[in-house]
C-alpha cells in the first residue's frame, strides 16, 4: 500500500475561506477581488484553470455566478487591461482571454509559470 501526509498551512486555509461561503461550500467571488489580483495570481489562476483556445484562453469559471464572473471580468479589464469575455460553455459562464492579450501579458506572468505548464502562453 501507499500512504502519504499533507500538510495544511493557516495562510492557504485563509484563502479558502476567502472564495468559499461556509454556509453550503459555495464558491464566491471576494469582496476585494480586485486588491488580491496581480500578474502572479493570474499566472497561478491560468496555470490550474486555463485551457489554451484558438491562440487565445479560456478561464474555468463555471462555478461561478453570471454576475461574480461580470465582476471578475471588469477586474481583469481595469486592473490588468485584459481584453477579455464571457462565453458559455455548456450553459456555463467562462472567460476568453484574446490572443493579443495573451500576448501582451505573456512577460508578466510567465516568470510564475512551472516550465511544464509553459504550453498554456501563446509563442
Amino acid at each position: 500500500g501507499v500512504s502519504f501526509y499533507t500538510r495544511s498551512l493557516p495562510c492557504i486555509f485563509e484563502l479558502y475561506n476567502l472564495f468559499y461561503w461556509e454556509g453550503n461550500k459555495k464558491k464566491v467571488v471576494p469582496y476585494n477581488f480586485f486588491d488580491l489580483l496581480n500578474y502572479e495570481v493570474l499566472a497561478y489562476w491560468i496555470m490550474s484553470d486555463g485551457t489554451k483556445n484558438y491562440g487565445g484562453l479560456t478561464l474555468q469559471v463555471q462555478s461561478f455566478t453570471v454576475l461574480d464572473v461580470v465582476f471578475i471580468i471588469n477586474c481583469l479589464i481595469i486592473k490588468l487591461n485584459i481584453d477579455c469575455s464571457m462565453h458559455f460553455q455548456r450553459k456555463q459562464p467562462v472567460i476568453y482571454i484574446t490572443a493579443d492579450s495573451m500576448k501582451n501579458l505573456k512577460p508578466f506572468i510567465e516568470p510564475y509559470f512551472v516550465s511544464s505548464m509553459k504550453y498554456k502562453l501563446n509563442k
